[in-house]
């Protein structure tokens, strides 16, 4: 397991996915989508855990933290079409959205993980 102390960089990167997982518990009710009942519970729940995984890793960030971020992300960005509320386009387009900026942004700190010097095996 790696991790890291947590520089600005890491900070920016673990603050984006607490901004993203908030922003994606407030959707359903921003975007209109609450009464849509498989599509606002998929977001009150994944923008919760990622909230959390979050908030943990802004104290000290575990590859397992962005790595469940990832798979969050990527969990969002599908639900759509799993869930089958593919049909209601602003949950879609908000779901996916916010998906993939949590994948890009746990991506990035995975390779901070990777190839900062500050970072070591625990």
């Amino acid at each position: 397991m790696r991790t890291i102390d947590n520089q600005s960089q890491d900070i920016f990167l673990n603050g984006l996915s607490l901004l993203l997982g908030v922003g994606l518990i407030a959707a359903p009710w921003y975007f209109g989508f609450a009464s849509e009942t498989a599509a606002a519970w998929n977001a009150w729940i994944f923008g919760t855990t990622v909230a959390i995984l979050a908030v943990l890793a802004l104290m000290q960030t575990y590859d397992w933290e962005v790595y469940a971020i990832a798979a969050g992300g990527l969990w969002v960005c599908l639900a759509p079409w799993a869930l089958g509320f593919q049909e209601a386009t602003v949950a879609t387009w908000a779901h996916v959205s916010f998906g993939i900026a949590l994948i890009i942004s746990a991506s990035s700190e995975v390779w901070r993980l990777r190839e900062s010097p500050s970072a070591y095996e625990v």
